[in-house]
């Protein structure tokens, strides 16, 4: 297992002060804004857990998110197909991972959708690159299959042809379940990568402060299954062409 160690000094680029605004500011926004979970499960959860809800808004009590936060575990290890390309996730460690969402594919000046095709070949180089720790998940959409199915065609290329560590799908909660099960018989059994984990998830808040059910749902599944997931705002910043 190679994996880059980020060995550059630190350095804090907030002031004291800029640091107690920001506390300030998502202490506000959890505590009196609240956040909508499009999920009744999630939200019974939060309602069990004595968080107030109205709805499906979550009012979220700081302390009790602080002490979700110091749950998770600082340091741990992703299997790969093959040994030699696992990796470490946490500390020091920095892993290095292809593109991901991109809707289209460019050869030349030729901009055009993706395909399967080109979704294995962008495998294949993210592969060959000793540089990238993980061959990504939706390195393009390949738009020639069908989207209720395109997904196991993905899942089998990045299994297939690389030996890397892949991100899963998150379209849906069927989704997340096809890729656990597809993992699974990869590493032979869902007990095999519930005890280290094969795939990491990229679950997407929608602005402003929105889960919808299908991220949801998908995080469930990953979650069932003792996999992680990266939970993004989903801000992207871009010019507009008209």
């Amino acid at each position: 297992m190679v994996v880059f160690v980020n060995t550059m000094p630190r350095y804090e680029i907030l002031s004291p002060d800029a640091v107690m605004v920001l506390d300030k500011g998502w202490r506000r926004i959890v505590s009196e804004i609240g956040v909508q979970f499009a999920k009744p499960e999630a939200v019974e959860l939060f309602a069990k857990a004595g968080q107030r809800v109205d709805g499906e808004v979550v009012y979220l009590d700081p302390e009790f998110v602080l002490a979700q936060v110091a749950k998770a575990p600082r340091e741990f290890e992703i299997q790969a197909r093959n040994p030699a390309n696992s990796v470490h996730i946490g500390g020091d460690h920095m892993v290095f991972s292809a593109v991901y969402g991109s809707p289209f594919v460019r050869e030349g000046d030729v901009r055009r959708d993706a395909t399967l095709a080109d979704f294995r070949r962008l495998c294949m180089l993210s592969q060959a690159f000793g540089e990238l720790d993980s061959a990504g998940g939706v390195i393009c959409e390949p738009n020639d299959l069908p989207l209720d199915s395109r997904h196991l065609d993905m899942i089998n290329a990045l299994v297939t042809v690389t030996d890397k560590i892949y991100m899963g799908n998150v379209v849906s909660g069927v989704n997340a379940a096809d890729t656990i099960a597809m993992t699974s018989i990869v590493f032979g059994g869902r007990s095999a990568i519930e005890a280290t984990p094969a795939v990491v998830s990229l679950i997407n808040c929608n602005s402003p402060l929105r889960w919808d059910d299908r991220m949801l749902d998908a995080q469930f599944e990953y979650c069932a299954a003792n996999q992680p997931v990266v939970l993004t705002p989903f801000l992207l910043m871009g010019r507009c062409r008209r």
